[in-house]
């Protein structure tokens, strides 16, 4: 299991180093290294940028095996789970709303050795080697209060930089991957952190101008909880019985509600032209939301009213979401559009809003919540304090690690399953597929962002209506109402769904075209929409020749695309990972690297499968 990987590691041997520096505020002379470094509420994160164009990112839970895990001080957890201590109420108060319970967490000081250990692998790097560390006060355990001024003991030379606060680092991650040289800047989410900083005001969304030179301009701020969207969100999202983190839930159950509780709320809401809003205090909404309907637990059952609930929040999201988009075009008098928060993981409110506003370019960071910090914490420090020339080009999703053939062949060394390296293992996986098997594709480094875009995937046909409550039930084992999406060609996407421009990170959905919607069920949701993914041939070559075999297969270039886990679990992070994983649900095939791993001898799968085996019913649940 992953979390054997945790272990308890003494701090490396010459950090008061790194501490001397840091005292007399003089940053490195030269810097080559730059690390970020997030423990925020949602996840922690790393981050490695170097000057010779290394890069490279994960989050915890991917390597922890064990999802939204925390990263806390060991005094930080204490005084959190101590009901006498006076600290840390508020968030304390918050993590208990938002999750339901203390979240799972980890010691960083017991953690972190082997865990930038393993981050570092491969990049013929150790911690001495690093330069510069980017933290923020608005992190847990390495704000100045807690571990940041013992970081030397875990990066003995690194000049460490803790000024950066929570939405100038969502800015960094909008504007730094975009590969613009200005562009507008929207931040939305809950809520940052409270810092001396900022007054004592907790911030949940800022509008900035920001450009190449590096210059960054705040224009506008929201207030929480006043404007917050993503906190009205979370509202909606703990009423109709889930949890932080699930709001893509809610927005998937969205569309099966009416409009009646969104006509009785929606006067309430005021749109400003700085891009906040007015709307019921948070109390008074959630009040007014137990009398039209109690709270739903989980488990239970979903009502219509649950389902109304979970429209009048998307439907006033998306008002929110869009004013905003043009408060931040009008407010900076730029026309191109970049947007990071966790709010922007709501992909319907996106592409309504992006519509709406009509920027010339947009932009959505792929890893836009608090877990990409690390990645804004690492480009801030090398072109605003390294000043390194920024590489005007946008960054792709995939940084996570890669693994070698021979850690492949080792998480199959129990011949459990036949395992075989054939020629084009792309179009055997694309026959298995048009089959109507389950397949599974482990390949090159692993997405950074939340969805699974290819490398860490699970893949299906669309062409079956039965797929998606197959898939559902018996393989992701998740609520029946939740959609999946398409992975189109990206030249093809235009002639399938309404979409104008790339969709790679799973961030917009679209309206699949009515000529083909009967084609393609398994990828359409109740409304008619899907959360597009186009595929490049330049951005992932492997998944893209996948694709391009089922159309040669099919006429069809779409797949079903989603991410490799099971409900309540992160995506597979290693070759282990993914075996264990295939073994545990009813995926037929996995694709580790280039060797094909089968339930059955591959010749099995040859034929087309039985279609009835799909089909959930009370005779086949």
């Amino acid at each position: 299991m992953r979390n054997s990987r945790i272990q308890n590691l003494k701090p490396v041997r010459g950090w008061w180093r790194g501490r001397v520096q840091q005292m007399l505020h003089v940053p490195p002379s030269k810097i080559g290294t730059v690390l970020g470094l997030a423990c925020t509420g949602h996840g922690a994160s790393l981050a490695l940028v170097t000057s010779e164009g290394a890069l490279r990112s994960s989050v915890l839970e991917r390597w922890a095996g064990v999802k939204r895990i925390l990263l806390l001080a060991k005094d930080e957890d204490h005084d959190l789970r101590n009901p006498a201590s006076a600290i840390d109420q508020h968030i304390n108060f918050c993590m208990k709303y938002g999750y339901g319970a203390f979240p799972p967490s980890r010691i960083f000081e017991e953690t972190i050795s082997e865990w930038l250990g393993w981050f570092l692998k491969g990049l013929n790097l150790r911690p001495p080697d690093i330069d510069l560390v980017v933290v923020s006060d608005s992190h847990f355990a390495t704000c100045g209060l807690r571990l940041g001024p013992r970081l030397g003991e875990w990066l003995p030379k690194a000049w460490v930089s803790d000024s950066i606060t929570h939405h100038e680092i969502h800015q960094r991650q909008a504007f730094w991957q975009s590969g613009f040289e200005e562009a507008a800047t929207l931040t939305l989410d809950a809520a940052g952190e409270s810092l001396e900083s900022l007054g004592g005001r907790t911030l949940s969304g800022t509008i900035a101008a920001m450009s190449d030179l590096p210059r960054c301009r705040t224009l506008s701020q929201m207030d929480f909880p006043q404007s917050s969207a993503g906190l009205l969100y979370e509202v909606v999202t703990r009423h109709v019985g889930f949890r932080l983190g699930d709001e893509g839930k809610t927005m998937g159950l969205a569309p099966y509600g009416e409009r009646e509780l969104l006509d009785r709320v929606l006067p309430q809401l005021t749109l400003h032209q700085d891009g906040s809003f007015s709307f019921y205090d948070h109390k008074q909404f959630r009040k007014l939301l137990q009398e039209y309907v109690p709270e739903r637990w989980p488990d239970e059952e979903i009502t219509q009213r649950h389902s109304n609930v979970a429209y009048a929040g998307q439907a006033i999201l998306e008002q929110i979401v869009t004013n905003a988009f043009r408060a931040a075009l009008r407010i900076s008098g730029l026309k191109r559009l970049v947007y990071a928060g966790g709010v922007a993981l709501n992909s319907v409110a996106n592409e309504i809003a992006v519509r709406a506003a009509a920027p010339d370019a947009f932009y959505i960071a792929p890893n836009p919540g608090d877990p990409g910090h690390a990645l804004g914490c690492a480009l801030f420090g090398a072109y605003e304090i390294a000043a390194w020339k920024p590489q005007l080009r946008e960054l792709h999703d995939y940084l996570g690690p890669e693994y070698s053939e021979s850690e492949m062949i080792e998480a199959c060394r129990d011949g459990a399953y036949p395992v075989e390296k054939v020629e084009n293992p792309e179009l055997v996986l694309a026959r298995c597929i048009r089959n109507g098997y389950i397949t599974a594709r482990f390949a090159g480094a692993a997405e950074y962002g939340p969805r699974a875009l290819g490398n860490r995937s699970i893949l299906a046909s669309p062409l079956s209506a039965d797929m998606k409550d197959y898939l559902n039930a018996r393989v992701k084992h998740r609520e029946s109402f939740r959609p999946f999406a398409p992975a189109v060609l990206e030249e093809c996407a235009p002639e399938w769904f309404d979409l104008k421009g790339p969709s790679p990170y799973m961030l917009r959905v679209v309206p699949v075209r009515e000529s083909v919607r009967e084609r393609i069920p398994a990828v359409v949701h109740v409304d008619g929409s899907c959360r597009v993914q186009t595929v490049s041939r330049k951005e992932n070559p492997g998944f893209y020749r996948v694709i391009e075999a089922f159309r040669s297969l099919t006429g069809v270039p779409v797949v079903l695309n989603t991410s490799f886990n099971t409900a309540g679990n992160p995506i597979v992070e290693t070759p282990s990972d993914a075996v264990e994983c295939f073994a545990s649900t009813h995926i037929d095939v996995l694709l580790l690297g280039p060797f094909l791993v089968s339930k059955l001898p591959l010749k099995e799968y040859d034929s087309p499968r039985n279609e009835s085996v799909l089909t959930i019913s009370s005779e086949n649940p």
